[in-house]
């Protein structure tokens, strides 16, 4: 059983959509859908991202189970799953899931030589705002590529070619925040 694949189907079934018509939705090919719900593959980010952007919801939708719906949601980030992803990443989801609101936050951890996916991508999330909370990393942004450090913030637009790594000796951790 796996669960990503499982609520990517349950999410695509609950909105009536067919497999064709969300992987056209989030612009990845319906036989990598296929893959996907099948548990025959692991999504990336990138992939994660667009198939949230296909579907209305957040990242966090596939990782965070129905909650009392509370006029106030509070958590503690021990309580939250952190999702390993591949390219030596993982990231935990701080979406509230009750609040849809016009941004998705999420920590973001590189090991070193991670890096979010294997080539670049763009998603339709206009702009994304990251804080370096811990060590360094680089952002490889449509053909230029920018270190970040500790404490140090970064805009940028991410429907442009972007990447994420961790080129250095000691894990990395991003305050990773995304319009939606």
């Amino acid at each position: 059983m796996n669960d990503i694949a499982d609520k990517i189907r349950f999410l695509r079934e609950q909105q009536g959509l067919s497999q064709r018509s969300l992987a056209d939705a989030a612009g990845i090919s319906p036989s990598s859908l296929s893959q996907l719900e099948s548990g025959q593959s692991s999504p990336s980010v990138a992939t994660l991202e667009k198939l949230a952007d296909g579907l209305g919801k957040t990242v966090a939708s596939f990782f965070l189970d129905n909650v009392e719906d509370t006029d106030v949601e509070i958590f503690e980030l021990g309580e939250r799953t952190a999702v390993p992803l591949k390219g030596g990443s993982r990231f935990v989801p701080l979406t509230a899931q009750h609040r849809p609101a016009g941004f998705e936050p999420m920590l973001v951890h590189l090991e070193p030589n991670g890096k979010l996916d294997e080539s670049l991508y763009g998603i339709n999330s206009v702009q994304v705002f990251v804080w370096a909370r811990r060590g360094r990393a680089v952002l490889e942004h449509n053909g230029r590529e920018f270190a970040v450090h500790e404490t140090q913030s970064v805009y940028y637009d991410a429907r442009k070619p972007h990447n994420w790594s961790n080129p250095f000796d000691d894990c990395c951790e991003l305050l990773m925040v995304r319009s939606r």
